[in-house]
């Protein structure tokens, strides 16, 4: 993307931060005017992203969690972004697996990208802002 992100978070990856996220999602989505139910798509799948994060990136250790949203013509990108591990199968997971899934239902397309020594893991989901409806 050529122009700066309309919305830039950068915060540790702290379970607390995720609803720091969340929140600052309302406020976008109440700023735009978005349907509830679109709203709330947004505001799940980033939470969602955000909490993958939490869980798997650091492992033990604490790093940034970076959030940018940005607004084009008929939709919203929004990209999760960590500089941990990557996003590997893990048997020993804290959660049940569902939140890529989740985001993939959630969302009008999931990227996922990086994840190696020299490239931080993105999430990237992208949001229709024409006819309500996110997952169309």
């Amino acid at each position: 993307m050529s122009h700066p992100p309309d919305l830039q978070l950068l915060v540790p990856a702290r379970a607390e931060n995720v609803a720091v996220v969340r929140h600052a999602f309302g406020g976008l989505a109440d700023a735009l005017e978005l349907p509830d139910q679109l709203a709330a798509d947004i505001k799940l799948a980033v939470t969602e992203a955000c909490t993958n994060v939490v869980l798997h990136a650091y492992a033990d250790d604490e790093g940034p969690l970076e959030v940018d949203a940005s607004i084009l013509d008929d939709e919203i990108v929004v990209v999760v972004r960590d500089h941990g591990a990557g996003i590997h199968p893990r048997p020993d997971s804290p959660g049940l697996g569902l939140g890529l899934p989740l985001i993939a239902t959630l969302s009008q397309s999931l990227e996922l990208e990086g994840g190696s020594a020299d490239a931080p893991t993105e999430v990237r989901m992208t949001f229709g802002l024409t006819n309500g409806s996110a997952a169309a």
